[in-house]
């Protein structure tokens, strides 16, 4: 089975058929996971690719996550929800800020997609957040999609005197966390820088000498990827970009090192505890996770849903992006778990930075 033919056969079953979710389908696309990214953007579809892309969501133990909406289990849930909903926003485009990248992650295949969403409302084009798509494929299935952007400015108005959109309460989704590694491999090299590195007040200028992988171990290492001194040496001088829905964007090196010396030891007592592999193609990683924070008495509470993209190139990371919802940070009790695990955040950190 190739894409075009699956997209062909499709169509000869329901061209011009409105997308129904009183519809079920059983037998797997036999497509691997690149196939299915290929019948997803057919041009052919058109508004039956909701159609499509909940046919290929496995009958029973598949999710689709949105930081909106919140969790959906298995076809006929996501499709109920999915193609109903998606037509509600049918003037927002999602519009890609990078190539999708794929990794190998041993079962079949995940992929990334980073995109901003557009709202085009009488010919004006009006730019929303950002985000990232997060895939599994399995089997000739999708069995993982999870969708996270921040749904904190959708939540507010920005007329004082017109109320807040209609939304459901951000989601309360549980979260399986996989088991933290304290033992992440690092090359003899990584090793070796980490062991000749000096502490850096200014930017670095010249290159660590590392492979792509050696500076993904780095930054993924349960000790050293918290050291804020090590991920800004690592940064490129000129050419990177640090996303985060809470601080904006910063771009080079100077400008991400002293954010990240400044704002990160202010966070308190938290965990990422990691919701999916971590994974890297040689370009670029991607890891999911959840934002814990620790309490005095040794209880936990989770804040935010998360995902990581970082980009390699020439030998420094260009590109770093977290995504999360800012909305859950806006409630009372999580407020009161962050002070409780040491946050000093206030209004005036974030004001300095956007």
């Amino acid at each position: 089975m190739t894409p075009d033919t699956y997209v062909d056969q499709y169509l000869a079953q329901r061209a011009g058929q409105a997308p129904t979710v009183d519809r079920l389908v059983t037998t797997p696309s036999n497509l691997d996971a690149q196939g299915m990214l290929d019948v997803i953007a057919d041009p052919r579809l058109g508004p039956q690719v909701l159609e499509v892309l909940a046919d290929l969501f496995r009958p029973e133990g598949s999710i689709y996550y949105d930081a909106i909406y919140g969790d959906y289990h298995g076809q006929a849930d996501i499709r109920a929800w999915l193609i109903p909903t998606m037509a509600l926003i049918d003037f927002v485009e999602f519009v890609p800020q990078a190539t999708t990248e794929m990794f190998d992650d041993g079962e079949g295949g995940t992929s990334v997609d980073e995109w901003q969403m557009v709202a085009v409302l009488d010919g004006e084009r009006i730019p929303l957040p950002k985000g990232v798509s997060v895939r599994r494929y399995r089997d000739g299935w999708i069995t993982w999609n999870v969708d996270v952007y921040d749904t904190g400015p959708f939540r507010t108005s920005p007329d004082p005197d017109t109320p807040p959109p209609d939304l459901p309460p951000w989601p309360r989704t549980t979260w399986d966390a996989l088991p933290a590694s304290d033992d992440t491999p690092l090359s003899a090299s990584a090793r070796a820088w980490l062991d000749d590195r000096s502490e850096q007040s200014e930017t670095a200028t010249e290159p660590p000498g590392l492979s792509h992988e050696d500076l993904h171990s780095i930054v993924h290492h349960p000790i050293a990827g918290q050291n804020m001194g090590i991920v800004a040496d690592l940064m490129h001088p000129t050419d990177s970009r640090y996303i985060d829905p809470l601080f904006g964007e910063l771009e080079g090196q100077a400008a991400i090192r002293r954010w990240l010396l400044d704002v990160m030891p202010k966070v308190g007592a938290m965990r990422f505890d990691p919701v999916g592999p971590t994974l890297f193609n040689g370009r670029a990683s991607v890891q999911e996770w959840v934002q814990t924070a620790l309490l005095p008495d040794g209880s936990t509470v989770p804040l935010v849903r998360g995902t990581s993209v970082r980009r390699f190139a020439d030998g420094w990371i260009v590109y770093a992006a977290d995504y999360f919802d800012t909305a859950p940070l806006a409630d009372p009790q999580m407020q009161q778990a962050a002070r409780a695990a040491g946050s000093t955040l206030a209004a005036a950190d974030i004001e300095r930075y956007r």
